[in-house]
């Protein structure tokens, strides 16, 4: 019986050798190789990235940008896509959970990764120092960090890690939010001259108040507006800067390297008089401090008479139709200089506030290295041009003779208007719009051919810089930004805290000053008190120390 066993066992092993059932060497290494992936091919790469409504298609077989640099950079990119409503949580929730991608690629105003954020998830390993891959695969960046002199400062934790990459996007109106703006037909009518003095733009307003330029024959006019949800329509931001500087944002200045709360100043006091006494003379909409941008806008694009003599606004748009003819009376109101001769502006430039690309420690060695040149090559001004602007030739040509930048000069480049009747199975896809790592300097923007014709709606580009220009020059030569300081992620919560209820303090007394609510004399040093109950203090030495390890 047991040799009949034997046999038996040794029949079977033999069936199962030569039907290749027993795992041999052979088999075994022939089995890795086929199973293993191609050392030649590319390399798979997750990267996550919000999905915005105009966006094009990403996949390679439809976006020919997703094609190129696949090819140039030999990888196959996955996809993470994310709706932009759900895009931050999405994000978010993916770090807390560890079911995260190689790479996230990120719109600066709609998510972003911050400061505080880099520093903790670097720390905590799943966001890799980027430093060595920088110094060996990225030779464009190295360059553009030594031509914006502010980028490798800015985007540098304090331990010395670089976690995550900037995009660099020099929106020149953009930086300087707090605009005022006036219906110059009305001052021609009058004959005034542009305000150059807050007791000038006061004579100013009380003449549009009482003179009728509209010609109506009724007193209508409104001479002052604006709104206070969004940050460059508040009018308290242009006129404070005649008195101190006061950024609408953290209301934090500096003096001789330490920081100080604006609105505890003497000069905020003034500041609110004046204010309160444009208010008292009916100068200042009453609307100013409740409606909303849609009414706001109705104002300055109405129906019948013309009605606003002047509102605040980062840009024409917010105040009326810049296709409309009276759009075109409007022009900027320069920086006033106060009664003791301050003159400021705020400014949103040269800092590096928050991050667009950042490769986590899922992503280690090739993976790494291709995430790193793809960051790179985005960085050059091809790249930018092909992921922010398009396929040259159908997007974007070089510039020609007729073709004029924001300076006056033969633009380098010049966008190629669609056709409006092109249909949509003919449209090419390409690039990946203004996300990720850019380097859309001033430099390379201002060089983008515009419409000449400022005053038309095609020249609405032209027309915003040369409005910003008057604004250069008035920027506080120390200036404090929350969003660019490297606050310690242990004290984050704390500080932002504290920013919620203070700015909500100084914002509620500020509209109770200028309506007379609170009286400015009687109530001032009750007002000043307040602040400590709110831990000021505590507050700036939070944002002092992050500020000091920023120099």
């Amino acid at each position: 019986m047991k040799k009949l066993s034997t046999s038996f066992m040794l029949l079977v092993l033999m069936t199962m050798l030569f039907a290749g059932c027993v795992p041999t060497k052979k088999s075994s290494s022939e089995g890795s190789k086929s199973e293993s992936p191609d050392p030649n091919g590319p390399i798979e790469v997750s990267i996550f990235t919000p999905s915005i409504s105009y966006d094009p298609v990403f996949d390679r077989d439809k976006n020919e940008f997703t094609k190129m640099v696949e090819e140039k950079f030999n990888i196959k990119i996955n996809w993470q896509f994310a709706n932009q409503d759900a895009a931050k949580e999405k994000r978010q929730l993916s770090l807390a959970s560890g079911d995260y991608p190689d790479a996230y690629l990120l719109v600066a105003w709609l998510d972003n990764i911050s400061k505080v954020e880099a520093q903790k998830y670097g720390k905590e390993g799943v966001f890799l120092p980027l430093n060595n891959l920088i110094e060996k695969h990225a030779p464009n960046l190295q360059k553009l960090m030594t031509e914006v002199p502010y980028m490798e400062k800015g985007m540098t934790a304090p331990d010395g890690n670089i976690y995550a990459l900037p995009p660099i996007n020099e929106c020149f109106h953009c930086s300087r939010y707090g605009k005022m703006w006036i219906n110059t037909d009305w001052l021609k009518k009058l004959n005034l001259e542009m305000p150059k003095t807050t007791e000038e733009f006061k004579t100013v307003l009380e003449a549009f108040k009482n003179n009728d330029p509209n010609g109506n024959g009724k007193k209508d006019e409104i001479p002052l507006s604006g709104e206070s949800t969004m940050l460059g329509d508040d009018p308290t931001i242009f006129l404070m800067n005649a008195f101190l500087p006061d950024n609408g944002k953290d209301y934090i200045n500096v003096q001789d390297g330490k920081l100080v709360l604006a609105p505890m100043q003497p000069a905020w006091k003034d500041g609110l008089k004046y204010i309160h006494s444009l208010y008292k003379e009916g100068l200042i909409d009453q609307g100013a401090f409740t409606q909303n941008p849609e009414a706001y806008k109705q104002l300055g694009t109405p129906k019948g008479d013309e009605v606003l003599g002047a509102g605040a606004a980062s840009h024409l748009a917010i105040i009326s139709d810049i296709a409309s003819d009276k759009s075109k009376a409007f022009d900027v109101v320069p920086p006033l200089k106060g009664p003791e001769g301050a003159q400021f502006t705020p400014s949103d430039y040269g800092n590096i506030n928050n991050f667009t690309f950042a490769i986590t420690n899922k992503a280690n060695g090739k993976k790494a290295e291709a995430l790193i040149k793809l960051a790179d090559f985005l960085y050059t001004e091809e790249g930018t041009m092909m992921t922010a602007r398009g396929k040259e030739g159908v997007h974007w040509k070089k510039g020609g003779p007729d073709d004029i930048d924001l300076t006056g000069k033969q633009a380098k480049y010049a966008i190629i208007p669609s056709d409006p009747n092109e249909k949509e199975e003919d449209k090419v896809e390409y690039g990946w719009g203004e996300r990720g790592p850019l380097a859309l300097t001033r430099t390379l923007r201002d060089s983008i051919a515009a419409e000449t014709d400022e005053l038309s709606s095609k020249g609405y580009e032209r027309r915003l810089y040369n409005a910003t220009l008057k604004y250069e020059g008035f920027e506080p030569k120390e200036q404090f930004n929350f969003e660019a300081a490297w606050v310690d992620p242990k004290k984050a919560d704390e500080v932002n805290l504290l920013k919620i209820n203070i700015n909500k303090y100084i914002q509620e007394n500020l509209v109770q000053f200028v309506t007379g609510s609170k009286n400015i004399d009687k109530d001032w040093d009750k007002y000043v008190d307040g602040f400590k109950a709110l831990q000021v203090d505590r507050y700036l030495e939070i944002y002092q120390k992050a500020y000091d390890v920023g120099k």
